[in-house]
């Protein structure tokens, strides 16, 4: 087990932001030595004596070492040990900053290997946290690619870090100009389905999908451009309930893809 890089005397010069941020490197140093079984009973052990001295000096909350030695007890300990350093010094947890998703033996509950191929456009999304959402979320549903219009993709760091590894089973097109392209794929026998909230949009569970179909999402502030509104043959919309007339776009492409991947499923 490695040892705390800090003495008493070093630790306690540090600002209280600076000691939790390295408390929680050593942290998750162990916890990763967990997740692939490289720590012993006697490990154990010898973390909980260091670990509650250095709490001792940080003058924090002692650690309740867990009953058992189970490495899933653990690493849930350790994990709930490490977000609460982050919340002691305000650091807000997002998806991109939780802990590498460790495999519990949970046996598969997908019943359903529905055979289809249909695919995502994105016409000038913004937030890379949005389009790595959205990578993650094709792969979970099926979808066979993502074409990006004016996008940035699974090139970039901030967007394979939200997308947590889906983007590497995720093809991507970029083009800069998506009608256009959309137009070639058109003629290839794609169907253009929007989903925009706009007059004539139908909810998305009354429509009829179909293979070979993409499914356009516009921009977080103004939606899906003019002119790529021309290509669609057709929209769809989420009915909303409440005041808001819309969802965020990561959430809509949730929505609107599990109903998709679901409808072949039960055909």
């Amino acid at each position: 087990m490695d040892t705390f890089g800090f003495t008493k005397k070093k630790l306690t010069l540090l600002n209280d932001k600076t000691r939790n941020k390295h408390i929680i490197t050593w942290l998750s140093g162990f916890y990763q030595k967990l997740t692939t079984n490289r720590v012993t009973p006697t490990d154990l052990d010898l973390f909980s004596c260091q670990y509650n001295e250095i709490l001792d000096w940080a003058q924090m909350k002692p650690f309740i070492k867990p009953h058992s030695n189970t490495t899933k007890v653990w690493i849930e300990s350790i994990s709930d040990q490490i977000h609460l350093h982050r919340s002691a010094i305000g650091i807000p947890v997002r998806d991109p900053d939780l802990l590498e998703s460790v495999q519990t033996k949970d046996p598969a509950i997908s019943t359903c290997h529905a055979d289809f191929h249909c695919h995502l456009a994105l016409d000038g999304l913004r937030s890379l946290f949005n389009v790595g959402s959205i990578f993650r979320t094709c792969e979970a549903t099926g979808f066979t690619s993502i074409i990006l219009g004016n996008t940035l993709g699974k090139e970039h760091p901030r967007v394979q870090k939200t997308a947590m590894g889906a983007h590497e089973w995720v093809d991507q097109e970029k083009t800069m100009d998506l009608a256009g392209t959309l137009l070639e794929k058109k003629e290839k026998g794609f169907k253009i389905i929007g989903v925009e909230t706009i007059k004539g949009a139908q909810p998305f569970y009354d429509m009829q999908w179909e293979d070979n179909t993409i499914l356009v999402f516009g921009n977080e502030e103004y939606g899906i451009s003019s002119h790529v509104r021309t290509t669609c043959d057709a929209f769809v919309n989420i009915p909303m309930f409440g005041r808001k007339n819309s969802l965020n776009v990561a959430n809509a492409v949730a929505v609107i893809c599990f109903h998709v991947a679901g409808s072949f499923c039960r055909r």
